[in-house]
């Protein structure tokens, strides 16, 4: 009888921990607002709301995903907003120790004015062609 109750108590526990998130990251409609912007550059304000929406979220959920502040601070920049653009730069320094070199990088050259994204392309820092 016993015995029976521990199977079943650890089937239960079995079954809650696989009814929860499929990820450490909150994406919400990140790929297909990533897809729309790039077919069609003019929608950069809707691709920029759909990155505010996975910050919010992602901020009381989960992680926010890797690079998401700093695409959103490249938009940000492209838009003539450099204070905007360094403050998530430094929120993806901060986040990903990892990408701090890059982000050092980004940070000075928005200071210096320099390097700002090519929005009207609809090219994204993350789908840049490397050489």
């Amino acid at each position: 009888m016993m015995r029976t109750s521990r199977i079943l108590i650890l089937a239960a526990v079995a079954i809650c921990v696989g009814c929860g998130p499929t990820t450490k990251y909150y994406w919400g409609n990140y790929s297909k607002s990533l897809y729309d912007y790039q077919q069609n550059p003019t929608n950069q304000v809707t691709y920029q709301a759909a990155l505010e929406s996975i910050i919010a979220s992602g901020d009381q959920t989960r992680k926010v995903p890797p690079g998401i502040y700093a695409e959103l601070g490249y938009l940000k920049l492209s838009s003539g907003d450099s204070e905007g653009a360094v403050a998530l730069f430094e929120k993806e320094k901060s986040a990903w120790p990892e990408s701090a070199l890059m982000m050092e990088k980004a940070i000075l050259n928005a200071r210096e004015g320099k390097n700002k994204a090519p929005a009207a392309t609809g090219v994204t820092p993350a789908s840049l062609p490397t050489s």
